[in-house]
């Protein structure tokens, strides 16, 4: 009897692990419901949400500077450039650097070429 009892102790605890990797779905209504609901709070609370405007009225708009292509870019003229792009924020991008990829509707970018040259205007 005593060469079974780790057996059986072994059993149980499988199958108590088991147990808590079960479906949620496969319980009782109730407390099925309850913990769905939490879960999908979490999931939600970690999701990734990219930045988003409140308004268009807000978003930067780059059209309107695109005859700036090919001028020396210097801090006096990117002030310029966002007040035409009516952005909120500038982001001056220069060969090589790098840059993260989130997204701001709000923010101009002005990517430069090896010169100090304004190669592209882009919101975002």
């Amino acid at each position: 009897m005593a060469s079974r009892l780790p057996i059986a102790l072994t059993s149980l605890a499988l199958t108590g692990l088991m147990a808590g990797c079960a479906n949620p779905g496969m319980g009782g209504a109730s407390s099925a419901g309850n913990l769905q609901a939490d879960t999908s709070a979490s999931a939600d609370s970690n999701a990734y949400t990219p930045l988003q405007s409140d308004s268009s009225l807000n978003d930067c708009d780059a059209q309107p500077v695109q005859n700036m292509l090919g001028q020396a870019y210097s801090d006096s003229m990117g002030d310029t450039l966002r007040q035409r792009a009516s952005a909120r924020a500038v982001r001056v991008l220069k060969p090589g650097q790098v840059m993260t990829m989130e997204y701001n509707p709000m923010r101009i970018n002005i990517i430069l070429d090896a010169k100090g040259s304004i190669e592209a205007l882009r919101c975002g």
